[in-house]
């Protein structure tokens, strides 16, 4: 599957256009097809805040320097979802792929310094991960498992609960909003 950002481009913003209005200490980006309301967006910027609120969800952002469509859109997912402050959802995904690609970097860590397990229990232990679908049930996964897992590493608590933690794909589309509507922008004002 292509990567999320392209996803998002492709199936969510295609056609969207970008209204972007300054109200003195307030300024509002409407992100939206021109006559629906799907993906519909809007960002509102004040002071160091940035509300959004529309068909994705709402969230609220708070950020150390002025909240501004072409200071927010250079930002990295990581920095970005940093500032997350309020959000109508959970912060983080359980994905089976990312928690087995961290998995098997542990199995090779466990092999380069011949720590001995059983091989069985392991793959048990794999199978399990591919199939869970949330946050609970990958907690209740690592309990199940917990006097092998802890037999192998102490200190596996440290990075096993989050090893599938995924960002929304709503978060993401914030940002790539926001990308999107200032190179648009900036488009519009180089021809202008």
């Amino acid at each position: 599957m292509e990567n999320l950002e392209e996803h998002i481009k492709k199936y969510w913003f295609p056609d969207h256009v970008a209204d972007y209005q300054d109200h003195s200490d307030l300024k509002v980006l409407d992100w939206e097809k021109p006559g629906t309301g799907m993906y519909y967006c809007r960002y509102v910027f004040d002071g160091n805040k940035m509300y959004v609120s529309g068909d994705i969800g709402e969230a609220v952002f708070w950020f150390t320097e002025k909240a501004d469509l072409f200071n927010q859109c250079k930002y990295n997912l990581e920095y970005f979802e940093e500032k997350l402050r309020a959000y109508n959802g959970e912060r983080r995904n359980f994905e089976a792929d990312v928690a087995i690609k961290r998995m098997r970097e542990w199995l090779n860590d466990l092999k380069v310094d011949e720590i001995e397990y059983d091989h069985d229990e392991m793959r048990i232990l794999f199978e399990e991960t591919r199939n869970c679908d949330s946050k609970r049930e990958w907690e209740e996964i690592i309990h199940s498992h917990h006097d092998f897992i802890q037999n192998l590493e102490y200190d596996y608590w440290e990075w096993m609960y989050e090893a599938g933690d995924e960002v929304p794909m709503r978060i993401k589309g914030y940002l790539v909003g926001l990308k999107m509507a200032a190179e648009q922008l900036k488009s519009k004002a180089s021809i202008a």
